[in-house]
């Protein structure tokens, strides 16, 4: 969806509000570690995406799983916290740029492994530097 200032503050707005819904109205449904990353609302305000992040991958999945059957709840009570025209179809997707990040930092980690006679040399020379100031 085409991002621009009006769609990122309605967005916001979108995100915060849907915060207190699943909160306080959805009192039956628990999101445990998962909580919601990011919000993009098309140009004409009619929908939005809403990524979920959270810890652990399946219960993350699972939650969007339920969140998806539970939108027509979500959205009745999203209408009741917003000022907007149209309140806009919810369409709930798992946000998979945290598990990326983890997986090209494990990546990186693998490749270019840390180098203790680095880290060992420059705990020594800062040690040295403290006692002769001392």
């Amino acid at each position: 969806m085409k991002k621009t200032r009006r769609t990122s503050r309605v967005g916001e707005n979108v995100r915060d509000a849907l915060v207190q819904v699943l909160r306080s109205d959805l009192r039956d449904f628990d999101m445990g570690w998962s909580s919601i990353s990011e919000v993009e609302v098309s140009p004409d305000l009619h929908y939005a995406r809403v990524y979920i992040t959270g810890l652990k991958e399946e219960d993350t999945k699972q939650t969007v799983e339920e969140l998806r059957e539970r939108a027509g709840q979500a959205r009745y009570a999203l209408g009741k916290r917003i000022q907007l025209r149209f309140t806009p179809e919810l369409d709930f997707r798992y946000d998979e740029t945290a598990m990326r990040a983890l997986r090209v930092e494990t990546l990186l980690r693998e490749v270019i492994p840390p180098n203790p006679e680095n880290e060992t040399n420059d705990d020594d020379s800062e040690s040295g530097d403290d006692e002769r100031e001392s």
